[in-house]
C-alpha cells in the first residue's frame, strides 16, 4: 500500500480556477466511500481550506487511483487533463509524507509559519467523514503532521508576527480603505473565518460591526462579544443598503451577493471583501460603479512583507520537517517489514519448541525445561543475524524487497497469515512518539494547534483536483 495526495492551492492556481475545481466536502467523502467500495482506494483524507483542496490516500494501486482520480477531477472542472495537470499537483510515497508536513508546518501558506493550517489538519482528521474513510496509515501520518505543526512553532519563531491570511487582510483594508472607522462593516458568515474577521475589525476600531449568518442566535452570540450587532442572511439586501464595506466568509457552493439584489446603483456598499471559498461576491460586482471588490488573490499579493520577516526561520524549519518525514519513512518501512520479521521468528520459535518437546519427552521434568531453553537459546543465536537485515531492509528498493520475499520463502512462512492481526503495526502507540530514533514530536490530538493569539484560533482537504 502506498501513500500519495492529489490537490491545488494558491501555489499553482488562482482564486477563480482554485473554485472552477472545488467540490463540496460532503461530495468528496461519498466518491471516496464509493472508490473504497470498488477496491481503488484504501483510505483517504480530503483536506480542504480556503487557499488549497487535497485529497490525501493509501491505495494499492496508486497509479490506477490516481489516473481515475485525476479524470474525475477533469469531468467535475470541466477542464482538459492537459490544463488540470498544470492547475494541480500530485505526490506519492514519501514525497506525499513531507508535503502534508510542510502544509502543517505552515511551510506551503502564502504567510510562512501561519497557525490557521494547523487547526484545519486537524480538522479534516476529526471530520465526521474521517472515520469511515480513514485508517491507521493517514491516522498515524496526519497525527505526525500535527506534531511536526507544533514542534516547529515550539522550536523556531516562524509564527511571530502577522499571523493569518485574516491579519494580512485586516492590514491590506487598513492600506486600501480610508475612514475604516467611520465605517459601517458588515460581515457575511459566523464561522472560522467570518468570526476571525470580525474580531479582528472590532479590534482595529469600526464605526459599526454587524454579524449575518444563516442562525440568527449565532450571529447574536458572536456580535454581542464585539459590541455589535447580528442579523439573518435572509435580509441581505436591506443590510447591503447600510453597509460601507462587506466582508465575505460563507461556507456556500452558490454566490451571495449578484448585481441583481438592489436596484439603486446608489445603495450598494462601496467595498467588498471576498475572503470564502468558493466566492461569496459574483464577479460581476467589481463592475458596478463606485464598487471596489478585494479577493484571496489581493491578500495573497499583500503577505510578502510577512513572508520576509519570517524568511529566516525556514531553514530551521524545513529542518524539522526533514526530521519528522524520515521518522514517519522508517516507520513506514518497519511496518511492512515487521509482518514478514513476526512471521519467520514464530515459525522458528515454533519449531524449536516442536523438536524440544518431542526429544524431551520420557526425561525429568528439570532436563526437560533444559532442553526448551537450550532449544530457545539456540533459535534466536540463529535468528539474530536475518533479523537484523529484515529490519534494516528498505521494501521500496528491490534489494530489499528481494531480501522479505527471500525470507518469507526461505522460512516457509506466509506474512499475511502467520503474522497475525497485529504484525504490521509495530509497538508503538503513540503516533507521535519518538520511533527508530525520531524526535518526539510533543504533541497530542487535543494539543497540536499550538498557541494563538487570536480567538477562534488564526488556525483552522481535497485539493481534489485536485483535490
Amino acid at each position: 500500500m502506498e501513500l500519495f495526495v492529489l490537490g491545488t492551492s494558491q501555489t499553482v492556481a488562482s482564486a477563480r480556477l482554485r473554485e472552477r475545481l472545488h467540490i463540496d466536502l460532503e461530495e468528496v467523502y461519498e466518491a471516496v466511500e464509493d472508490l473504497m467500495d470498488r477496491g481503488i482506494l484504501d483510505e483517504a483524507i480530503p483536506l480542504a481550506t480556503c487557499g488549497r483542496l487535497e485529497l490525501y490516500c493509501a491505495a494499492e494501486n496508486p497509479g490506477r487511483a490516481l489516473g481515475l482520480l485525476r479524470r474525475l477531477s477533469s469531468m467535475y472542472s470541466e477542464l482538459p487533463g492537459h490544463e488540470l495537470d498544470i492547475y494541480s499537483y500530485a505526490y506519492r510515497g514519501e514525497d506525499a509524507v513531507r508535503h502534508l508536513l510542510r502544509v502543517a508546518a505552515g511551510l506551503d501558506s502564502v504567510v510562512h509559519g501561519e497557525v490557521q493550517i494547523l487547526g484545519q489538519v486537524r480538522g479534516a482528521l476529526h471530520h465526521p467523514g474521517t472515520d469511515r474513510t480513514a485508517g491507521p496509515l493517514l491516522h498515524r501520518l496526519f497525527q505526525r503532521a500535527l506534531g511536526t505543526g507544533k514542534r516547529v512553532r515550539t522550536d523556531t519563531e516562524i509564527g511571530r508576527g502577522a499571523a493569518s491570511l485574516a491579519s494580512a487582510a485586516l492590514s491590506m483594508l487598513q492600506r486600501e480603505v480610508v475612514e475604516l472607522e467611520s465605517m459601517c462593516v458588515l460581515v457575511l458568515g459566523a464561522g472560522d473565518t467570518g468570526a476571525l474577521m470580525a474580531r479582528l475589525l472590532a479590534k482595529s476600531g469600526v464605526g459599526e460591526l454587524v454579524v449575518a449568518n444563516r442562525t440568527l442566535d449565532t450571529a447574536w452570540e458572536l456580535a454581542a462579544d464585539l459590541g455589535g450587532r447580528g442579523e439573518s442572511l435572509e435580509d441581505l439586501p436591506l443590510l447591503l443598503r447600510e453597509a460601507d464595506l462587506v466582508v465575505g466568509a460563507v461556507t456556500a457552493t452558490e454566490r451571495l451577493v449578484t448585481p441583481h439584489l438592489l436596484d439603486d446603483p446608489e445603495d450598494w456598499p462601496s467595498f467588498f471583501l471576498d475572503m470564502a471559498h468558493p466566492g461569496n461576491i459574483a464577479p460581476e460586482v467589481a463592475s458596478l460603479e463606485g464598487v471596489r471588490v478585494f479577493d484571496l488573490d489581493h491578500v495573497f499579493e499583500r503577505v510578502e512583507e510577512a513572508r520576509a520577516a519570517r524568511a529566516e526561520q525556514v531553514p530551521h524549519a524545513e529542518q524539522i520537517v526533514a526530521e519528522e518525514t524520515d521518522c514517519f519513512v522508517q516507520w513506514l518501512r518497519s511496518r511492512e517489514n515487521v509482518a514478514v520479521l513476526r512471521a519467520v521468528r514464530r515459525q522458528v520459535l515454533e519449531l524449536a519448541k516442536d523438536v524440544a518437546e518431542e526429544h524431551a519427552q520420557g526425561r525429568p521434568r528439570e532436563e526437560r525445561e533444559k532442553m526448551r531453553r537450550l532449544a530457545r537459546s539456540l533459535a534466536r543465536t540463529l535468528l539474530h543475524p536475518p533479523t537484523m537485515a529484515m529490519r534494516e531492509a528498505d521494501p521500496e528498493s528491490s534489494e530489499g524487497r528481494w531480501l522479505l520475499e527471500s525470507a518469507a520463502t526461505l522460512f516457509g512462512v506466509d506474512p499475511v497469515e502467520g503474522a497475525g492481526p497485529d504484525a504490521a503495526e509495530p509497538t508503538d502507540p503513540d503516533p507521535a512518539a519518538p520511533h527508530l530514533g525520531c524526535p518526539r514530536t510533543g504533541t497530542t490530538p487535543s494539543s497540536a494547534e499550538g498557541p494563538s493569539s487570536e480567538t477562534p484560533s488564526e488556525s483552522s482537504v481535497p485539493e481534489r483536483a485536485a483535490s
